[in-house]
């Protein structure tokens, strides 16, 4: 989930980008707007699912009036000192004719395929200025053009103070596997690409591309030895970045397995008013909102 100022704006650039509104949620008592987008239809990973059993799911949040609001903006966690969620990435299946396509539409980049030293990838920012990584399938379409509905909503980044207790928590309370290390000592870090097993199966000879809904979890070397939080979540001010989302066989039994591990709630199930969802803490404080698969199990009118 990500904050946007002006939501039209936002679903031009990600409706550019292939991806499909699933789902509308306007919520009056809180005067905010969510749009939840993915890649839908035939040649999606998803097929027309309940938005709650889709592997790759961008939900954009709006708050009622900031479009009108001269002073409003968000962070867009890749700038001190409020780094911490990175960027979302997006698999296409012609990295060239893709880049050119966005760069033609008029969307700036934080890094063209020609910047720097890694040629295989690039960053474009959406209206809010988040930053999204395109990068290649692993089945590349080998003609001059490009399309949008081929493409997967890979990886969600997010930086971690200490790799050793993200990867524990990840893997042991979240059930999630590690099916990629990225070790860069040469600059200082390593990325960690973790998945659930739906995500697992499509990931062919260790290539990621042609996957969705992984996280990818980024250690700068030596950030577990400083005291004390390291990295903004998005929902402390200012805010930008709210959750990432994980949908579940049973929400109640979940939520009891939390506890029993003794996973930090920010919200259970029965605090508030939203009785059908809750959040948890990773090691660094992001939230992570958990969810009824309402395939599996059919328990909200959503």
């Amino acid at each position: 989930m990500m904050r946007v100022k002006d939501p039209q704006r936002s679903l031009e650039f990600y409706k550019f980008l292939g991806l499909n509104l699933v789902i509308k949620m306007d919520v009056p008592e809180g005067k905010f707007t969510n749009y939840f987008m993915a890649y839908t239809g035939p040649q999606s990973i998803n097929g027309d699912k309940h938005f709650t059993d889709l592997q790759g799911t961008i939900e954009l949040c709006h708050n009622w009036g900031t479009e009108s609001d001269p002073n409003y903006s968000v962070v867009n966690g890749n700038t001190e000192p409020y780094r911490g969620f990175g960027h979302i990435a997006i698999a296409v299946d012609n990295i060239e004719a893709a880049c050119k396509r966005i760069e033609d539409a008029g969307y700036p980049f934080q890094k063209k395929l020609t910047d720097g030293r890694m040629r295989h990838i690039a960053f474009a920012k959406d209206p809010d200025g988040y930053w999204v990584e395109i990068i290649r399938r692993a089945e590349q379409n080998l003609s001059a053009t490009t399309d949008p509905s081929s493409y997967r909503m890979n990886h969600t980044m997010l930086r971690v103070k200490d790799a050793e207790a993200s990867l524990k928590f990840y893997q042991e309370s979240m059930g999630m596997a590690l099916v990629r290390t990225v070790e860069n000592p040469d600059n200082g870090f390593n990325l960690y690409f973790l998945a659930y097993p739906a995500g697992k199966e499509n990931i062919q000879d260790g290539a990621h591309g042609n996957t969705e809904g992984l996280l990818e979890l980024t250690w700068n070397y030596g950030t577990e030895n400083q005291e004390g939080p390291v990295y903004h979540n998005g929902n402390a001010q200012p805010q930008g970045f709210g959750h990432i989302c994980i949908s579940v066989d049973d929400l109640q039994a979940a939520c009891d397995r939390f506890e029993s591990l003794n996973v930090n709630f920010k919200k259970r199930l029965t605090d508030g008013m939203m009785k059908n969802l809750a959040f948890v803490l990773d090691p660094d404080g992001y939230w992570i909102e958990v969810i009824q698969n309402e395939r599996i199990k059919r328990t909200s009118n959503w």
